[in-house]
């Protein structure tokens, strides 16, 4: 067999395998679907054509039907309405109580409602349940009285954006490689039951402290250009500390005479300290805090102000720590950005409790140009001066010198030789006087 042949046979089998091969492929290419291309549940939606957000949770108890309207359920829920605005989003009038107003935390904003929002998919094809009946929406915890509602309303607040029921866990019931992560979800206007499925998980509570945004600023060290501090341990007196632009090192303004070199290192932890300004809680608008000086901020008991330079813009950051929180390790607190009463933490507080004039000077220095040991310009009649010694003539006068002011023998300018003063001249009278008598 020549070598043209045996190429011939190699390349005959080559093709006689390739055939069930491509055959196998293009029974997958039938069966596959690319997930992009499968139909979004919400087509077109963006957040930035949504004003508002509503959730609703079912309460675990629900009120007993309404015996004028036994066929009308009436659900109630526990709900969370969030309100975008010019700054961000914060909490809406519908719910929120004493916290109307207060911010909220925009990325879990955009983790757990827009996210799934714009990825939910729906294929029809594959539908867990089409159609499902009133029993069949309950079995996947879609029914009106389980299933969590998440609406997203336009700018104007009259259209709906986006709804979406949201039932039990797909994963329910399942363990291992098998098990599913994901959700039975269905739109508002219809019973078909989709799996959602997703990889970074979906927290669906609507409790308002796990939405609010207790970080109020996070100002760049490098950006700060000013700290000012007064406490208990200051006694009223403002400490302030200055560095210039694009300098490393801190000034003291106007320090006490009594201290020695400004501890740099002091100074820069407490302005590290601040770079995560973020409170323990949110209490209620500051208008409504009652008398601010049994919460011990008016005075304040502790002061900082933060000057901080961002290009050609300065402003200030200014934090009044009040009392402590009765049976809470918490601090009442009011910060300039917020216009609400809020807590700090103890330990957050404890760093500004400090002696700052112990803490952040180095002692006082001896004085210059006395040596130790050396008695000062200053001390008491009887002790040797610095220039002189015992026994020691002064620079200026020599032995059985006469004083600059005095002549020898010279009588002083109120008397006269022989002259009896005034009141010697009485006692020698009296004495006459006396002897005769």
């Amino acid at each position: 067999m020549n070598l043209a042949r045996q190429n011939l046979i190699v390349a005959a089998a080559a093709v006689l395998l390739a055939v069930p091969t491509w055959l196998q492929l293009s029974s997958d290419a039938e069966t596959f679907k690319d997930p992009g291309r499968i139909p979004l549940l919400f087509d077109g939606f963006t957040s930035d054509n949504v004003g508002a957000i509503l959730l609703q949770q079912p309460k675990k108890e629900q009120p007993p039907p309404d015996p004028r309207q036994p066929d009308q359920k009436q659900i109630a829920y526990d709900q969370l309405h969030i309100v975008k605005t010019g700054k961000g989003f914060v909490f809406g009038n519908l719910v929120a109580g004493d916290l109307v107003g207060a911010p909220v935390n925009k990325d879990r904003v955009e983790a757990d409602v827009f996210a799934h929002l714009r990825a939910i998919r729906i294929d029809r094809d594959v539908l867990v349940q089409p159609n499902a009946t009133p029993e069949q929406l309950a079995t996947y915890g879609l029914d009106e009285a389980h299933a969590l509602v998440v609406k997203a309303v336009d700018t104007t607040g009259q259209n709906v954006v986006a709804e979406v029921l949201v039932g039990k866990d797909a994963s329910a019931g399942q363990t291992g490689t098998e098990m599913v992560r994901g959700v039975f979800v269905r739109k508002r206007d219809s019973n078909d039951v989709v799996l959602y499925e997703f990889d970074k998980g979906w927290r669906r509570d609507v409790q308002q402290d796990q939405w609010l945004d207790k970080v109020l600023a996070k100002p760049e060290p490098e950006k700060v250009r000013r700290l000012s501090i007064r406490n208990a341990a200051t006694a009223g007196t403002t400490f302030t500390f200055e560095r210039k632009d694009n300098k490393a090192s801190w000034t003291a303004v106007e320090p006490p005479a009594d201290v020695g070199a400004l501890r740099q290192s002091e100074v820069e932890s407490l302005v590290q300290r601040l770079r995560w300004i973020a409170v323990q809680d949110f209490r209620m608008p500051m208008q409504r805090a009652g008398n601010l000086q049994t919460l011990g901020l008016l005075p304040p008991q502790i002061e900082i102000v933060l000057g901080l330079r961002d290009g050609d813009q300065d402003r200030e950051i200014k934090l009044s720590v009040g009392n402590k929180v009765e049976g809470k390790n918490e601090f009442y607190l009011y910060c300039s950005e917020s216009a609400f009463l809020l807590t700090w933490p103890a330990g957050t507080v404890t760093s500004f409790e400090l002696d700052v004039k112990a803490q952040l000077f180095d002692p006082a220095q001896p004085v210059e140009g006395v040596k130790p040991g050396e008695v000062k310009k200053d001390e008491k009649a009887g002790e040797v001066k610095k220039d002189e010694k015992t026994g020691e003539i002064k620079k200026d006068e020599k032995p059985g010198e006469t004083k600059k002011d005095e002549k020898a023998g010279e009588v002083k300018k109120e008397e006269k030789p022989g002259e009896i003063k005034k009141d010697e001249k009485k006692a020698e009278a009296k004495e006459v006087k006396r002897i005769g008598g």
